[in-house]
């Protein structure tokens, strides 16, 4: 049984373009059955077109402008409506055999550029390798990334990967993702980014979690615990950070400011407490 909330987002991104130059922005809400766009306006300051462009698989939205110099508000407002699918059952999913991956999904099993899965393999077999497959053992990995790393704003940075993450002991959102995606792919269990924004994190941000593939779909899991999953609206999945950076800008293009306002217009019921979410 899903349940369904309404969201309104309210998002400004402020950068200072020394000569002419471009930027390439990840911030709208993914269109998906599950998670449906109501309304919606992207607009700039200097009343720029935009050109949309959308990831084949319909994951990401991206949208392109070309400004000259001077400063630059970019705005994005929404009302979003998201159905939360909780586990059944036993609220764990089963790992799938390889034979049974859709061909979409085979390629999440392999490393990335900050998730090198084949350097885990034997550490993730040794910690998570006896854990009951499925739900279980991606709970496990969770429950060791929330006990086992520190959230630490400012130790890590863009280039940061699972490996260095994990030398760390710390990290934030994005870090802890891409340990989660890293271990998941060390035990044959496909794993993708997501970046969303998110109801009730503080200080509002651009937020990462990660999915894996169980059963017959994607599977939500956000080892930071610092927001409830069922406020995530989607902007983004793919590989790793890199498939889903908020900005990508040319050299002359540096970015100021940023305001995100996320709001709970619905009041449904929560079903899914204890088990993961499916997007």
């Amino acid at each position: 049984m899903s349940t369904t909330h309404r969201f309104s987002i309210r998002t400004r991104l402020a950068y200072r373009i020394e000569q002419e130059g471009w930027l390439l922005l990840n911030m709208a809400a993914v269109k998906t059955a599950s998670q449906r766009i109501l309304t919606e306006s992207v607009s700039n300051s200097r009343g720029i077109k935009f050109r949309e462009h959308v990831v084949p698989e319909g994951t990401t939205r991206f949208h392109g402008l070309a400004a000259p110099a001077g400063g630059l508000e970019v705005f994005y407002e929404a009302e979003v409506e998201r159905d939360i699918s909780p586990a059944r059952g036993s609220r764990n999913p089963p790992e799938s055999p390889l034979v049974d991956l859709p061909s979409g999904v085979v390629r999440y099993l392999y490393p990335s550029r900050y998730c090198e899965s084949d350097k885990l393999v034997r550490l993730a077999a040794k910690s998570f390798g006896d854990l009951a497959p499925g739900h279980e053992r991606v709970a496990g990995i969770c429950n060791w990334i929330h006990t086992n790393i520190d959230y630490q704003p400012g130790i890590t940075d863009a280039h940061t990967s699972a490996v260095e993450c994990l030398t760390l002991r710390a990290g934030v959102c994005r870090d802890f993702a891409h340990l989660g995606i890293t271990f998941c792919r060390a035990l044959g269990i496909p794993a993708r980014y997501g970046c969303a924004y998110a109801y009730g994190l503080q200080q509002p941000d651009f937020h990462a979690f990660f999915e894996v593939w169980l059963g017959d779909r994607w599977w939500c899991y956000d080892p930071t615990r610092l927001a409830p999953q069922y406020g995530f609206i989607r902007v983004g999945s793919g590989h790793d950070a890199a498939d889903t950076s908020v900005a990508t800008m040319s050299a002359s293009v540096q970015f100021e400011s940023m305001e995100i306002q996320v709001e709970k217009l619905s009041a449904g019921r929560v079903h899914y407490a204890n088990g993961p979410v499916g997007f």
